[in-house]
């Protein structure tokens, strides 16, 4: 019984840290190009307006690989708090003032 409650624990937390994406375009050619940029092997794109925020890295070939940027909330209390997004991040906030920071408990994931 102590190995499958251990086991339910580490794939919970293997759950919460999948929730980071990356993703992979394959190339046709000596650079890259997404989004109307054009890179060359070695460099970097970021995309750092929200919703979604990522960081790509251009690889020989036209490859280019990709993974989320910022920050998600998996977890806070939802009675007091409420989820907002400020750029690519999202912050736990009062329900009642969205300037003051959620006072519980808060859980978030990177990417």
């Amino acid at each position: 019984m102590e190995h499958i409650i251990l086991f339910s624990c580490m794939i919970s937390i293997l759950l919460v840290y999948a929730e980071a994406a990356c993703w992979l375009i394959p190339g046709e050619g000596p650079s890259c190009s997404h989004e109307g940029v054009t890179l060359d092997p070695g460099q970097t794109y970021e995309k750092t307006t929200g919703p979604r925020c990522y960081k790509c890295q251009c690889h020989e070939g036209g490859e280019l690989d990709c993974c989320d940027t910022g920050n998600r909330i998996v977890n806070y209390p939802a009675d007091i708090c409420k989820v907002v997004r400020r750029g690519c991040n999202e912050v736990a906030v009062s329900k009642t003032n969205e300037d003051e920071p959620c006072d519980g408990p808060v859980g978030g994931v990177l990417g």
